[in-house]
């Protein structure tokens, strides 16, 4: 059996603390976040979490991006909640803040965001169509409305707002029309259907963290549509743009 010298054990014990170091995951998770979710993260994989409320959230952060994530969802009061999470090193990736933006405010392709759907088992559009209606810019803010049009919910009349702050980007949409099964069925009031997006960095690593929020009335013939048709949706835009910065 060979025996380590000194110097090799002192080698092999640094080399250890450094891989430690290197696969650690940012202080701002919670114990709400399994060990096979955050080996998950470790990894780079895109951890994808049903929620039973908000008290369930994942993210112990004082970043003022976080905490207005957070607020949002919170303030609707849904029913039906999700949180998407990514993260990525800094060394390597200084310019995603820039790169997301870009991606996510190109609002038009939007209609070419694959979406796998689960009572049909095909593969679809996310949105069939995506134009923009009105764009403004006011100072690190963008304001934007657009009609995204999914089936079989048909138009979504939606504002979309930004903020680039010092150490956080916000990315939040919002319907402003009342949403319909088949134009019949009433699934969702307006204001009642939130997208958010914060990005921030902790230490060494940029923390990507999305949120998909829905107040719609949880009962039976309605509850699987919402789940499959609304939140699957949200959840396939967040990971789609957090796996595109790879």
């Amino acid at each position: 059996m060979r025996i380590l010298t000194k110097k090799s054990a002192a080698i092999f014990a640094m080399a250890l603390i450094t891989f430690s170091a290197a696969s650690a995951l940012p202080s701002v998770f919670n114990s709400n976040l399994t060990e096979a979710q955050k080996t998950n993260l470790e990894s780079g994989k895109t951890v994808i979490r049903n929620l039973k409320s908000t008290k369930y959230f994942s993210l112990n952060s004082s970043n003022a991006g976080a905490q207005k994530a957070m607020k949002a969802a919170k303030d609707l009061k849904p029913s039906y909640l999700a949180e998407v999470i990514q993260v990525y090193p800094y060394a390597g990736h200084e310019n995603l803040v820039e790169k997301f933006k870009t991606l996510v405010m190109d609002i038009p392709s939007y209609a070419g965001i694959p979406y796998y759907s689960e009572r049909h088992k095909k593969w679809f559009d996310l949105y069939s169509s995506a134009k923009i209606t009105s764009f403004t810019t006011a100072g690190n803010q963008q304001h934007a409305t657009a009609d995204l049009e999914m089936s079989p919910f048909g138009v979504i009349n939606t504002k979309i707002d930004t903020e680039t702050a010092a150490d956080y980007f916000y990315y939040e949409s919002t319907n402003l029309n009342v949403l319909r099964y088949d134009d019949k069925i009433k699934c969702v009031d307006k204001k009642c259907m939130k997208s958010i997006v914060t990005i921030f960095r902790d230490g060494d690593y940029w923390v990507l963290y999305g949120i998909g929020a829905v107040d719609a009335p949880s009962v039976f013939f309605l509850r699987d549509r919402v789940e499959t048709s609304f939140m699957n949706r949200i959840k396939t835009f967040c990971s789609f743009f957090f796996k595109k910065l790879n």
